[in-house]
């Protein structure tokens, strides 16, 4: 028996769901991904048994339940992998410089308390990394009010991180120390334990709107690594004005390696580090 045929996408329609994309989410389809971006939504026509792309796109304009399909829709298009323990010098920067200077700056106020918000935080592994690093830097026991969030537009992958249950590739880059105390086995894999969970919570949520989501200056430090690259330059603007909002004084912005906000803000300043490149929020 022979496979159905996808459809071909007219050049008039994959331009407007590009520029839909674009509109309403902020996010830009590479010309290279073009293909694979068609074929995804190929899978879309024929649950919804729309004939055309033309038809979709009417349909994520016009339909009654155009917003769940706008979460489908961005389930498709959104590259969510990710692992534990990811771009590791930023990582060493934060547990060897950046934690132990928050601690002494927030005991000389009087202040135990530590927020850290990762915006686009897919299926969750930044925020349990975030987590483990936070205990095992030893600066916010005890007493310490201590609140990792995540956040992610994706309403399937935010369940996935509430879930907290992971397998494989997830642990490519995790030592094995953190795999036995923060992670018991379970049928599909490992599940994040409680040390983990009761410090951490995700959030449902468009991170260019960040400021609706997080009270405004309360964020000590913001994780954005490798999704800006996906936005177009008008909506980076506007979320790393959000986090600039979101953010304490001073507080600490880390991007992905690739990404830099050279040319699109002055809100921050930037720190070198071997291997790294973080943000401090001017004051």
């Amino acid at each position: 028996m022979n496979s159905p045929v996808t459809p071909l996408i007219r050049p008039d329609e994959l331009r407007l769901l590009k520029e839909y994309i674009t509109e309403v989410f902020g996010l830009v389809v590479d010309k290279n991904n073009e293909g694979l971006f068609t074929k995804r939504l190929f899978s879309r026509l024929e649950g919804l048994g729309l004939a055309t792309f033309a038809d979709y796109y009417a349909y994520l304009k016009f339909a009654p339940r155009r917003n769940e399909e706008h979460k489908r829709l961005l389930s498709l298009i959104t590259n969510n992998e990710t692992y534990f323990f990811r771009e590791e010098p930023q990582l060493r920067v934060l547990a060897e410089a950046v934690l132990p200077a928050l601690k002494e700056q927030k005991m000389r106020c009087g202040e135990r308390k530590l927020r850290i918000v990762s915006a686009g935080c897919s299926s969750g592994e930044e925020v349990y990394t975030l987590a483990m690093i936070a205990i095992e830097s030893g600066c916010f026991l005890w007493d310490w009010d201590v609140e990792i969030q995540g956040v992610d537009i994706d309403h399937q992958i935010i369940e996935r991180a509430r879930n907290g249950i992971y397998a494989g590739r997830a642990f490519q880059t995790t030592p094995d120390h953190y795999l036995d105390r923060y992670f018991r086995k379970c049928d599909e894999g490992f599940k994040v334990k409680e040390i983990l969970t009761r410090i951490t919570r995700f959030t449902e949520g468009n991170l260019l709107q960040l400021e609706q989501i997080v009270e405004e200056q309360s964020a000590d430090i913001i994780f954005c690594r490798n999704v800006l690259i996906y936005f177009d330059d008008e909506s980076i603007k506007r979320g790393v004005h959000a986090f600039a909002k979101v953010l304490r004084p001073e507080g600490h912005l880390f991007l992905g390696h690739s990404e830099s906000l050279s040319r699109i803000t002055s809100n921050y300043i930037p720190m070198r580090f071997p291997g790294a490149i973080i943000y401090k929020k001017r004051d």
